[in-house]
């Protein structure tokens, strides 16, 4: 199973960018957001309007532009 396990990564690269995320002096949440940032999950509203839920349709601190990452 170990032999399986470790052919299913043969070829792929090593990335230590959790490393930026996970070992930093930042505070848990800015961490967690800052992961949920990088795995493109935070709610704005282009991301609910992809999932046809209810979303301001300008950005709250502009209120000019769609809000994005």
């Amino acid at each position: 199973a170990k032999s399986a396990y470790l052919a299913t990564f043969h070829g792929s690269t090593h990335c230590q960018a959790w490393r930026l995320t996970w070992k930093c002096w930042a505070a848990p949440r800015v961490r967690f957001f800052h992961w949920l940032a990088n795995l493109d999950r935070c709610w704005t509203a282009d991301r609910l309007a992809r999932r046809n839920l209810p979303h301001p349709p300008c950005c709250p601190l502009c209120d000019q532009a769609p809000e994005t990452h």
